[in-house]
This record gives C-alpha cells, structure tokens and sequence, in this order.
C-alpha cells in the first residue's frame, strides 16, 4: 500500500513540473528579450547627447579667484562680416552683453568691481557701448532673457571703462578673466577690433590670515600656504621662514621651499643667506627640467 502511495505522488509531482514548462514555453525567450533590452539600455546610456550646432552656443565658465570663485555664464554670437560697434550693436544704447539671455556673472565672495564693492551673488552684467568708453552695469535681476524687464533700480554697479582696439580682430564675442593675481583680476569684454577691461579686486588678507592662524593650530597645520603668503604680502617674516623649515624638515629636497626661503630672506635684507638658499634650489634641481631656470634665479642673487 504504501509503495503505490508513493508512485501515485511521484507521478502527480512530474505531472504538474511537465505541466509548468509546458505552461511557460517562452520563458527562456523571455529571458533572452531581457538581455537584449538591458544592452540596449546600457548601450543608449552611453550615446552622448545631441544638439544642433547653435548660433550664439552657451558657455559656462568657472575661473578660482581670491578665496573662492568668479563664474561666467553667456553666449557667443559670431561676427560672420558684420560691422559689430556702431551697427550691429549700436552705440549708446543698452545691450546684454552676449546673445539670447542676460550675460550672468557670480562672485563667490565681495569684490570691488570697477572701484565700486559688490556683495557676494550673481548679477545680470549689461553694457553700453560707445566708440571711446563704455558703461558697465551689474543688475540684480539675473534671470531677465535680455533688457525689456531689467530696471535701474536694480543696478547695483554703474562704472565707465575705457574702450581700446586690439590688432588682430576677434571673431567670437568673448569675456574672460586674465592677470589673475592673490587679489587681483581683470574681467575683460572682447569682440571685433574692441576691448574693455573692468578692474576686480579682492580684500582678503584679514579674511586669509585668520584662516591661516586658525589651521596652524589645528591637527594638519598648513605650513606651506602660510609660507608661500606671509612672503607674498610681507607678513611676519621671521613666522615664515619657520614655517617653510617645518616643510623641508618633511621633505629636504623641495628645492622650491629653499626658492622660498632666498625670497624671504631677501625681503629681510639678508642677501648672503637669500644667495644660500638660492644655490641650494639650483643644486637640488641639477639633472632636472628644473635645472637652467634656478641656476639662473641665483644668478640673480649672485648680482
């Protein structure tokens, strides 16, 4: 009894497992679609975007500056054998300084700009053109798509710049920031044969030494940066020569700490030691990419 019990359950079991496989013949097939539905997929993930060439094509630019960041956000139409200033875009009246949408300008932190402060924020840069200066405006209302609804109440800078030529002539309508400095920038407008430079300045120093003497406190005190500033702006001298040993006790051979050291020690007035530490660069960078360009900088001390 009991052995015909189990063959009627034997059966019953390869019954139904027959029964499922015949219930489900595409699962294979299924799993076979899944595969190819996740390649394809990861393979369109992959495709980079695509967009028609523009006109005036965005750029976005992020340049350090001071203690944090200047950012450029604008367009760049093309002159294509247009006569720019004085007919494309006209003389004294207000343009947005690029195409498309209002130019954006953020600074990470206060800034003069043009002699005028400016808080930290993004403003809407606006210009007027004329053939000898321009005015240069920084809005509030950043997010216009040109000038119909930008007020000037909302101005928060108004300076005039005085417009030069350039030789070569610039195709592409450009705005960059050159002869960057600790404190200093140059925010300059370009297009065509015309050029103009806004003045940027910041006012770090109390800001970067109470950074500094905070961190030299700290559990990784940051020798170096305190170093290479104090002898920048002249600062506690002493203070960074003892510093820039607690780098060379780590690491005697960084020839661009003894470098350091020569400029410091010539702030002090102590040539002899300056012309040591110089030959100490020179000799740590012989055999080096590094070797004509200190042997000439203590050449330099040596006069």
């Amino acid at each position: 009894m009991k052995k015909t019990v189990f063959i009627i359950a034997l059966s019953f079991f390869t019954t139904v497992t027959i029964a499922q496989k015949t219930a489900n013949p595409t699962s294979a097939k299924g799993k076979k679609e899944k595969t190819e539905q996740k390649q394809l997929s990861t393979s369109s993930s992959m495709t980079p975007d695509f967009t028609m060439p523009a006109a005036s094509p965005k750029v976005t630019t992020k340049q350090q500056f001071s203690t944090s960041a200047i950012e450029l956000e604008y367009s760049r139409p093309s002159a294509k054998g247009r006569k720019i200033f004085g007919e494309m875009v006209p003389f004294g009246k207000p343009w947005r300084t690029g195409a498309n949408a209002a130019t954006k300008i953020t600074f990470g932190e206060e800034v003069i700009f043009g002699g005028q402060k400016v808080e930290a924020g993004t403003y809407a840069l606006y210009t007027i053109p004329n053939n000898e200066s321009w005015i240069v405006i920084l809005n509030t209302n950043y997010n216009s798509s040109g000038l119909n609804d930008i007020k000037p109440e909302d101005d928060v800078v108004k300076i005039e710049v005085r417009a030069t030529s350039v030789s070569q002539p610039i195709e592409t309508f450009t705005i960059e920031l050159n002869d960057i400095t600790s404190t200093r920038a140059s925010l300059n407008i370009m297009w065509q044969h015309t050029k103009v430079s806004i003045p940027i300045h910041a006012d770090n120093k109390e800001r970067i030494l109470s950074y500094l003497k905070r961190e030299l406190n700290g559990a990784n005190p940051p020798y170096r940066d305190a170093a290479f500033y104090f002898e920048e702006i002249g600062y506690e001298l002493e203070s960074a020569l003892q510093y820039a040993n607690r780098v060379l006790d780590s690491n005697p051979k960084a020839f661009w700490i003894h470098s350091l050291k020569a400029r410091i020690y010539s702030k002090m007035g102590d040539r002899a030691q300056a012309l040591r530490s110089a030959e100490m660069a020179a000799e740590l960078t012989k055999g080096t990419g590094y070797e004509q360009e200190y042997a000439k900088k203590a050449e330099e001390y040596r006069r």
